[in-house]
């Protein structure tokens, strides 16, 4: 059996110096230069030692929000008023700080993060320190700390402190502009984002913003607050490896937008996966609404229907080949949906996801895997499931669920020496007593959760003899259970094969909990009235599984973990030429 059994240019004007000079004014208290705030001067108990103060907008300002600040010494909190502005005093406070600020934007919920490593000591013995929180902002929080802004601003301590310098925000701030620039034409020049003086447009004023606040404006032309987190999830990513020409790709996807109507379907380079292992790169954009080959050669065009938000076809002829893909694009920006080759005739279930690269250090940890596809040598359609656990180094132990045959939750040894190693394209080898059995891609998205897409047959291979096999891992989490009432929407994509017979199709539909027992949930699906039992966390933690009823089989269900989808396989395996597979891709 051939399973893998659980497998430079410069910123115009000063940039160099933007932040050691403040280069635009800096916010006032600090027109003078920073200095240092490690040894404050000292203060009594009731005076405050540290002052902080900036503006807090998209464009618009963010009013009421709610302001968070950790630094180096003491934390405090602060709402912004009706110019975005706030202001908080910290006794004993010391740089670096990380400020988090939540608030809302047109009834969207927007969270942004900053910093401040340096400010201006007073003859009071108070030391000034301005931080602005902006997209911009959040973008070279990113860049500077190479990885999401909201893991850093909750694990932030004094250690992690130590990377905030002058010179690394400086390098990163100019990283972030000069890419900006040369991909969007948004030029910041002379403003410092953190601190130069924002003045932000206000409801009262919606004119009112000055340079800086209109520059904003022309990025949220591009960029809305909620394509933001894709964005800045690959500036991290490509950050995390050094990839110098990631941070160029995430830009040119700010200029490109996102899908309308679909604000978590930005452009950008794309790998496709499809259920039998065929695997590439494409890039979307969704400003010329066309698709082209990692080489840039024009391959297919986009379409939408602005009534189906998140839904999209990418169909045409390429090197005499004419398919059609229809896609729907979930909440962390993976996508999935069927393709139809009408060349060949043959036809697949696909995911999409952000081409990312990854350490392998980032696969540390326990990790469930679903193995499925056709296996040439057994002749058959296969689902197995398994675990692993990936060391730091890339070393894995492994075991394999008794799927189908006795007691599923039971994991059997597996012997055979796995391990991973990077590849060059960003993704991992995965070897098995010394040769490669499949490469292995990591999506992380924009809540921190990573997710690995894998396949045994990178070559795309249709003899029948051959393994045609993909792979989804996952860290599982403990489920929780629904409460009575509670209505879920989703798409159906479906992927069937029953004696010869292949069919696919996507499908919206929605389910409601009628009641809970337990841990099994009762449901009952809008679009036919069928009513099903789902009991949680069975047979093993982070699983479910469906019983089965008069006209539908028994299932089990892996909720891949940050994802939005959950992927559905038969519990009693069929025969060779039989395979229920699909996925419930979460609708907004």
């Amino acid at each position: 059996m051939e399973k893998i059994e659980v497998l430079t240019k410069s910123v115009a004007a000063c940039a160099v110096a933007l932040v050691i000079a403040g280069c635009g004014g800096g916010g006032g208290s600090n027109s003078g230069g920073p200095v240092a705030a490690t040894t404050p001067p000292a203060t009594t108990a009731d005076d405050p030692s540290l002052q902080l103060s900036g503006t807090a907008a998209t464009g618009a300002a963010l009013v009421d929000a709610s302001v968070a600040v950790k630094c180096a010494s003491g934390e405090g909190t602060a709402t912004t008023d009706a110019n975005g502005t706030y202001s908080l005093k910290l006794t004993g406070g010391a740089l670096p700080c990380v400020i988090k600020v939540t608030g809302t934007q047109g009834g969207v919920e927007v969270t942004l993060h900053s910093l401040t490593e340096a400010g201006t000591a007073g003859a009071d013995g108070v030391t000034s320190a301005a931080a602005n929180v902006t997209p911009l902002t959040e973008l070279v929080v990113a860049q500077l700390t190479a990885g999401l802004p909201a893991d850093f601003f909750t694990e932030f301590n004094a250690t992690s402190g130590a990377q905030v310098s002058t010179e690394k925000l400086v390098a990163a701030t100019q990283a972030v502009l000069t890419a900006l620039k040369d991909a969007t034409g948004i030029d910041l020049g002379a403003i410092d984002p953190f601190k130069t003086t924002l003045v932000a447009a206000t409801t009262s004023a919606p004119d009112g913003g000055n340079a800086y606040d209109k520059l904003l404006d022309q990025l949220g032309e591009k960029v809305s607050t909620e394509s933001l987190p894709q964005i800045v999830t690959q500036v991290a990513a490509a950050a995390a490896t050094g990839d110098t020409s990631g941070l160029g790709e995430a830009m040119t996807s700010v200029e490109n937008g996102s899908l309308p109507g679909c604000p978590v379907a930005v452009s950008g380079k794309y790998r496709n996966l499809d259920y039998f292992g065929r695997i590439n790169v494409r890039e979307l954009n969704f400003k010329t609404m066309k698709t082209s080959a990692e080489d840039g050669t024009p391959l297919y065009d986009i379409t939408a229907d602005p009534a189906k938000p998140c839904e999209f076809t990418v169909a045409g002829t390429a090197n005499g080949t004419t398919v059609r893909l229809d896609m729907v694009m979930g909440p962390s920006g993976i996508a999935t949906g069927t393709i139809q080759n009408f060349t060949s005739g043959k036809s697949s279930l696909a995911y999409m996801f952000p081409v990312q690269s990854h350490p392998v250090s980032a696969l540390a940890g326990d990790w469930t895997y679903l193995q499925s596809g056709f296996s040439g040598p057994n002749s058959s359609f296969v689902n197995w499931l398994g675990k692993f656990n990936i060391t730091a180094d890339g070393g894995i132990t492994a075991c394999d669920y008794d799927y189908g045959a006795g007691d599923p939750s039971v994991c059997l040894p597996n012997s055979a020496t796995r391990s991973v190693a990077a590849r060059t394209d960003g993704g991992f080898d995965l070897s098995k007593n010394g040769s490669v059995v499949a490469s292995l891609y990591g999506y992380r998205t924009p809540d921190g959760t990573l997710t690995v897409f894998a396949t045994q047959n990178p070559a795309g291979a249709n003899d029948p003899t051959a393994m045609q096999t993909s792979m989804l891992l996952s860290q599982m989490k403990t489920l929780s259970m629904p409460a009575v009432g509670a209505v879920s929407s989703y798409w159906d994509v479906l992927l069937s094969q029953n004696s010869g017979v292949r069919t696919v199709s996507v499908t919206p539909n929605s389910t409601t909990i009628t009641a809970v027992d337990g841990d099994t949930a009762t449901r009952t699906r809008t679009s036919d009235g069928r009513v099903d039992t789902v009991r949680y966390n069975y047979p093993v933690p982070g699983h479910r599984y469906r019983a089965a009823g008069t006209n539908f089989g028994a299932t089990y269900q892996l909720p891949m973990r940050g994802t939005g989808f959950t992927v559905h396989i038969n519990a009693v395996p069929g025969g060779p030429g039989q395979q229920s597979y699909s996925v419930s891709m979460n609708r907004k």
